[in-house]
């Protein structure tokens, strides 16, 4: 995160100035060639090692999906290096052509992608985390306070902002009208409604995969089982992802591809419904962003997360 941090400060240095410029569009030029050769070594290399007995069909096939789409995301990052086709991608999302954030911004996309499709493809990720230890506050803390940072610095903060734009920029202010308020709280029963729409349904056609997930998340979160704990998380989890996805990358990426990523970022679901049900909520609140500001997403996503902590606890 630390990483992508300086190269978001590097980038917005590149929207002023020449050197910070190139240096930015060689770095994610430098990234996306190396996940392209990578990927391609990978691929190549590893029905070698199984021809060799080194690794068995399951090694051989996770090696390969995952290296294909990192390949696949390298590439994409190399060809937005080509002025023409960042004149295409401007027209239906609003990534300024030449610009060093937007070129760092669809490197750092394509390769999260990649590398989140690939390694849920390859890896049965709910069995994986069966074993995992529960989480604690200190990971959501060191896992959500850098994604903040990225958010802020990410649009500029401290190079081409100063604390009040950035604010502006992150849909924070000005304050929405008065019935947006109104709508943000009916958007809680709204998300859940639908959330445990999609769960019934998973429940009826993945019944197996839908206990998997409600069994992985009871243990990843087994410490947050009281009303403080719930009410932390959920106000941890609103005011950061907000803040990022909708505050950040609705305005370039759009209320879809946004909520594409929202949803990738979600890895203990798998590739199930629970992640589609992500990526709905994350429509929903992309709307609200793009029709109110940030500060009604925050409340809609907060509320809901809590709610849905909640609600297991009062009918228990």
């Amino acid at each position: 995160m630390l990483v992508l941090i300086g190269l978001y400060v590097l980038a917005n240095f590149g929207e002023r100035y020449r050197t910070p410029r190139i240096l930015t569009l060689v770095a994610g030029g430098v990234l996306s060639g190396l996940a392209l050769i990578i990927g391609i070594l990978i691929a190549v290399i590893s029905p070698l090692r199984y021809s060799l007995g080194q690794v068995d069909a399951a090694q051989l096939r996770a090696a390969v999906e995952i290296a294909i789409f990192v390949a696949i995301g390298g590439l994409l990052g190399l060809l937005y290096l080509v002025p023409p086709i960042q004149r295409a991608v401007s027209r239906v999302v609003s990534l300024k052509p030449g610009s060093p954030v937007a070129y760092i911004t669809v490197v750092i996309a394509a390769l999260f992608l990649a590398q989140q499709i690939g390694s849920q493809l390859a890896v049965n990720v709910l069995d994986a985390l069966k074993n995992s230890p529960p989480l604690t506050v200190s990971d959501l803390l060191f896992q959500d306070i850098p994604l903040l940072a990225l958010a802020f610095f990410g649009v500029g903060l401290f190079t081409r902002r100063s604390f009040r734009p950035t604010m502006r920029r992150l849909g924070l202010t000005p304050r929405p009208a008065s019935y947006w308020w109104l709508v943000a709280l009916l958007a809680i029963p709204v998300f859940m409604a639908v959330a445990y729409g999609i769960e019934a349904v998973a429940g009826v056609v993945t019944p197996a995969t839908q206990k998997e997930v409600t069994d992985v998340s009871t243990i990843l979160f087994s410490r947050f089982n009281n009303p403080a704990a719930i009410i932390f998380l959920g106000l941890l989890a609103g005011i950061v992802e907000e803040i990022l996805f909708r505050g950040a990358l609705v305005p370039r990426l759009g209320i879809i591809l946004t909520a594409i990523l929202f949803a990738a970022l979600h890895t203990q679901y798998g590739i199930t419904f629970a992640s589609l049900e992500v990526f709905v909520l994350g429509v929903g609140l992309g709307w609200l962003r793009v029709k109110s500001g940030t500060v009604t997403c925050i409340i809609a996503h907060a509320g809901y997360d809590i709610a849905v902590g909640l609600v297991p606890l009062i009918f228990k």
